[in-house]
C-alpha cells in the first residue's frame, strides 16, 4: 500500500448505494465510476407465531411472510473505507450510509446518517492506496458472534456468487474471541489477504467491492441457508453431545439469570443439561446444535447456532419482559424449528438504563408450564 493526499474531511452523505448510482447515471460517468448488481435472496420467508403460555405476545413476534429485498453487490472505483467500524465513502468523500451503519452503545440505538462519527470524529488520517479490488466486509457489530455469523459471513457468499475477483478483504478487528479465526479457517481464507480496519484507517482502492448489509434485507432465510452450507460440513461429527441443552449466560456480562442455580436444578429434572458455549469451539457448537432435540436459553448471541439445527428441534427462548428482539425466532422459522417463548422479569440495576443489558429473573413455575406446553415431562 502507498500513501496519497486524503482530500480533506467528508462532507455530506448518500443514504444508499442506489442514490449514488443515480448520481452516476445523471452525470454520465457510470461506466467509469462503478456499478450496482442486484442480488436475489431467493425464497419467501414465512414466520409463524411462537408457542407460549404468555397471554400477550410482543408485536415483534407477529406472524407474517416476507419476500427478501434490497440485496446488491456494488463496485465503486476509488471507493474509500474509514475508521475502526469501516465506514464506506464515495470518491467525492461522502458517506454511503446504508453500508456504514453505526451503533451508539451509550444511547443503545443505531445512529442517523448525520450523527455518524465520520462527521464528528474525523482525525485527518493518511489516505492509504490499495491496488486492485478490495472487498468490504466491515460491520459495526462484527465483534459479536451473531453479527459475525449473520452480518459478515453471508456477505462473503454474495461476493463469491458475484464472481467478481478481489485480492484483499477489509474487515474489522476482533478482540473478543477465536470464532473469527476458526470460521475463517473453515472457509479457507488466508490472513495474508485481510486488512483490518482501525481508528487510523483510511483506505482507497482502485475498485471497492461492497455487498449490501443483511440487516437492510431483514436477515433473509438465504443467510441461514448459506451458513448451513458453509459450516455444517465442518461440524465435529464424532463428538457425542447431549440432546437436551440449556445455554447458560453465566459467563456473559449481560442478561444473566439471577436465579440460574434454581433454574438449572429445575431443568435437571427434565434431563436438560447446562452448556457454556465459551468453552466450545465453533465446530463443536455446530455439532451441539445440529444434534440437539431441545434447546433452552435466554436471548443471546449463542443462539445464532440455531442456524445449524435440524427441523423440528424444540427451542425455548427466555426474553427480558421489556426487551424482545425477534432475531432467533426468525432463524427458528427459517429452519422450521418448534419455537416457544416466555418472559423473565428484568432485574433492575441503578447503573443500567437499558433493559437489554439487565439480568433476568425466571419464575420456575412458569418455566415448568412452558416445558409442559412443549410436551416435556420431568
Amino acid at each position: 500500500m502507498g500513501f496519497t493526499v486524503n482530500g480533506g474531511p467528508p462532507h455530506g452523505y448518500y443514504r444508499s448505494i442506489l442514490e449514488l448510482a443515480t448520481e452516476w447515471r445523471h452525470s454520465g460517468t457510470i461506466r467509469d465510476a462503478g456499478h450496482v448488481v442486484p442480488f436475489d435472496f431467493g425464497r419467501v420467508a414465512m414466520f409463524t407465531a411462537p408457542k407460549s403460555i404468555e397471554t400477550i405476545i410482543h408485536p415483534a413476534l407477529t406472524p407474517y411472510s416476507l419476500q427478501p429485498f434490497g440485496g446488491y453487490v456494488a463496485t465503486i472505483s476509488s471507493g474509500r473505507v474509514w475508521g475502526e467500524s469501516g465506514a464506506v465513502l464515495s470518491p467525492d468523500r461522502k458517506l454511503i450510509f446504508d453500508v456504514s451503519q453505526e451503533y451508539d452503545a451509550v444511547q443503545n440505538r443505531m445512529l442517523l446518517a448525520e450523527e455518524h462519527p465520520v462527521f464528528h470524529q474525523w482525525n485527518n488520517p493518511k489516505l492509504q492506496h490499495i491496488e486492485g479490488t478490495a472487498a468490504v466486509l466491515t460491520f459495526c457489530g462484527s465483534h459479536n458472534y451473531f453479527h459475525w455469523m449473520y452480518d459478515v459471513l453471508p456477505r462473503l457468499a454474495m461476493l463469491k456468487s458475484s464472481r467478481i475477483p478481489f485480492s484483499t478483504i477489509i474487515m474489522n478487528p476482533n478482540p473478543y474471541g477465536p470464532f473469527v479465526e476458526q470460521t475463517w479457517a473453515m472457509l479457507g481464507i488466508s490472513e495474508a489477504s485481510v486488512i483490518r480496519a482501525n481508528p487510523e484507517a483510511y483506505f482507497e482502492a482502485d475498485q471497492l467491492l461492497v455487498p449490501s448489509l443483511m440487516m437492510n434485507s431483514h436477515y433473509p432465510a438465504w443467510a441461514t441457508d448459506t451458513l448451513r452450507r458453509f459450516f455444517l460440513p465442518h461440524r465435529e461429527s464424532t463428538l457425542i453431545t447431549p440432546e437436551r441443552i440449556y445455554i447458560s449466560r453465566n459467563k456473559a456480562s449481560t442478561r444473566r439469570l439471577v436465579n440460574e442455580e434454581v433454574v438449572i436444578r429445575c431443568l435437571e429434572e427434565y434431563n436438560i443439561q447446562p452448556i457454556y458455549l465459551e468453552d466450545w469451539t465453533v465446530a463443536q457448537q455446530i455439532q451441539l446444535f445440529a444434534s440437539a432435540k431441545v434447546i433452552l436459553g435466554a436471548h443471546g448471541a449463542g443462539l445464532a447456532n440455531l442456524a445449524f439445527c435440524q427441523s423440528g428441534t424444540q427451542v425455548i427462548e427466555i426474553f427480558h419482559d421489556r426487551h424482545v428482539v425477534p432475531t432467533y425466532w426468525m432463524i427458528s422459522n427459517h429452519n422450521a424449528l418448534d419455537y416457544y417463548m416466555m418472559y423473565g422479569q428484568g432485574w433492575p440495576d441503578p447503573a443500567i438504563r437499558f433493559p437489554g443489558l439487565e439480568d433476568i429473573y425466571v419464575d420456575v413455575d412458569r418455566l415448568k408450564q412452558t416445558l409442559h406446553l412443549a410436551g416435556l415431562n420431568a
